[in-house]
């Protein structure tokens, strides 16, 4: 599946889906578009029992939403969680709800510092791994699929969202996450997904969505996102 974001009403109808679930929403409205339809794909194909892996995690609310609609077996991973966040996340968290389990080593959501593409789980651990505006900070697509290929069962899936337009956008001398700012045209796509699929998921069948409304803007600059989800062989 790849979708594109195309209109301020998909975001609406995004938020108020969510809000309707009593989900967590994300602090950057447009965000909450990749999350209501990662949290669908996830829904519809994976089991509540299965281990799911949310990179980038710090300050996304990926894993709380899954945690919300029953999944409990959840992981993420980022350079920069600092002690308040995982504090927050995981044990205040845990006492808000009455769950003790953690003084005995259980959680439902565990966050740990680590490199997305250099991980130290164990192969063919998750059935699904969310990656929420990610791989356009200075994510090299062949370390991200070879890895993430490696972490998922076969069957698993992976969700990856990113900013993306349909033409060249000019974006030297902007950082944002310690990183060159890039927008991804449709050849970034094309040429990421052709190495994805030599190593071992499934292809995708459409073509990348036309649209003309530029939803998102950052530093200035206008753009929208683009989602795909990936299916390991």
């Amino acid at each position: 599946m790849i979708k594109v974001l195309k209109t301020w009403d998909e975001i609406g109808k995004s938020i108020i889906h969510l809000q309707e679930l009593g989900i967590p929403i994300h602090h950057q409205p447009q965000k909450n578009w990749d999350l209501y339809n990662m949290l669908k794909v996830i829904e519809e194909n994976i089991e509540k029992s299965e281990a799911i892996l949310d990179i980038g995690a710090s300050g996304c609310p990926v894993l709380e939403a899954l945690f919300n609609r029953g999944y409990s077996n959840l992981y993420g991973i980022d350079l920069n969680f600092g002690f308040r966040e995982k504090f927050n996340r995981t044990i205040l968290a845990a006492l808000h709800r009455r769950d003790f389990g953690f003084f005995f080593g259980f959680s439902p959501i565990n966050l740990k510092n680590a490199n997305l593409c250099k991980t130290d789980f164990p192969k063919e651990k998750f059935m699904a791994i969310t990656s929420l505006s990610v791989v356009e900070h200075g994510i090299f697509w062949d370390d991200y699929f070879k890895e993430m290929s490696r972490l998922l069962k076969p069957g698993g899936y992976l969700l990856t969202s990113t900013d993306f337009w349909h033409e060249k956008i000019n974006t030297n001398g902007i950082f944002i996450c310690g990183a060159p700012m890039k927008i991804f045209i449709p050849k970034d796509i094309t040429e990421g997904l052709s190495i994805a699929y030599k190593y071992g998921f499934r292809e995708i069948s459409e073509s990348i969505p036309n649209t003309k409304q530029k939803c998102v803007t950052c530093n200035d600059i206008q753009y929208t996102f683009l989602l795909f989800v990936l299916q390991k062989i």
